[in-house]
């Protein structure tokens, strides 16, 4: 009676590959979740103007566009403010308040100032990007 040795992984490098391959595919982030699509919501309505009133512009002089955001119903769930500003010419400008890799809101009662030539009649976008992946059109006006 023969008692069966016991099969050397070193002997057959194909299984040792194999099942080298295998863990390595595994921890390789194959494992990882699905990106989540970003979801774009209309331009303001009425109730949506409701919700971001607290977002303004104004044109203190031709040099100048100052946003200001004083807070309001949803302004917890805002981590950043992105104004973009086409001037007469078509020359546009973007500056953002906050960030869309924060964690945490924007500051609430802020303000920050697009410097430029704004002699003319000015397009200002406001879009409130928010802490689930989504965003919103706040502010879509001409100054």
């Amino acid at each position: 009676m023969s008692i069966s040795q016991p099969v050397a992984f070193y002997r057959h490098p194909m299984v040792l590959l194999v099942a080298a391959l295998a863990i390595l595919a595994l921890a390789a982030g194959c494992t990882q979740p699905a990106a989540v699509p970003v979801a774009e919501t209309p331009a303001p309505t009425s109730a949506t103007e409701e919700l971001f009133k607290e977002v303004t512009a104004s044109q203190p002089d031709t040099t100048r566009i100052v946003i200001t955001y004083e807070g309001g119903p949803n302004m917890e769930r805002i981590i950043e403010l992105e104004t973009t500003i086409t001037d007469s010419t078509g020359k546009s400008q973007t500056k953002s308040a906050g960030s869309r890799l924060a964690t945490t809101p924007i500051p609430i009662k802020g303000t920050y100032t697009l410097t430029g030539d704004f002699s003319g009649t000015d397009h200002v976008v406001v879009i409130a990007h928010m802490i689930d992946g989504s965003r919103s059109t706040v502010l879509d006006t001409t100054i």
